[in-house]
């Protein structure tokens, strides 16, 4: 195996033929390594020749250093609609304030739509406002009409009971 070296600042043309001391066909000739030893014509490297290689007709042939282009498109902005939706929802969930649950609710159906619309990005934030926000009014509803139930229930029995006494 044989590698070239090239000199600073010059370029590589894809030849064999090369005044850099590359190696060529004549070099691997045992002829020409032994001039009295004959070598037979089958051993004999064929002669290389090298074409240019065609690109197109636009595309012109460069060699050297070129970088390679990139395009970067944009991304579409987020709907603020469904980060609104979706951080509300979340405050819902976490906390008792089921009211704005239905906000984060309205914020998602409002980003989803806006989404379709206009092409941003946001789907799935305005799904998981959605969720949320359906979740936790239902958990929140519920978890206080069993709360008040309680209550009633116990004023109810202790009535019922005539256990308790007005002084």
């Amino acid at each position: 195996m044989h590698t070239r070296q090239l000199t600073i600042g010059s370029t590589y043309t894809g030849s064999n033929s090369s005044p850099m001391g590359g190696t060529t066909p004549a070099a691997l000739d045992p002829a020409v390594l032994n001039p009295a030893v004959p070598a037979p014509a089958a051993v004999r490297a064929p002669a290389v020749r090298s074409a240019p290689v065609a690109h197109g007709p636009s595309e012109p042939v460069t060699y050297g250093r070129s970088a390679p282009i990139v395009v970067c498109q944009p991304l579409a902005p987020t709907n603020s609609s469904a980060i609104a939706g979706f951080v509300i929802s979340l405050i819902s969930f976490v906390s008792s304030f089921f009211f704005l649950g239905i906000l984060g609710i309205i914020f998602g159906h409002v980003a989803r739509s806006q989404i379709k619309r206009r092409g941003e990005r946001g789907n799935g934030m305005a799904v998981a406002a959605l969720w949320l926000g359906y979740l936790g009014v239902i958990f929140w509803i519920l978890f206080w009409l069993a709360y008040f139930g309680v209550i009633a229930l116990m004023v109810g029995l202790a009535v019922a009971a005539d256990t308790g006494t007005i002084s």
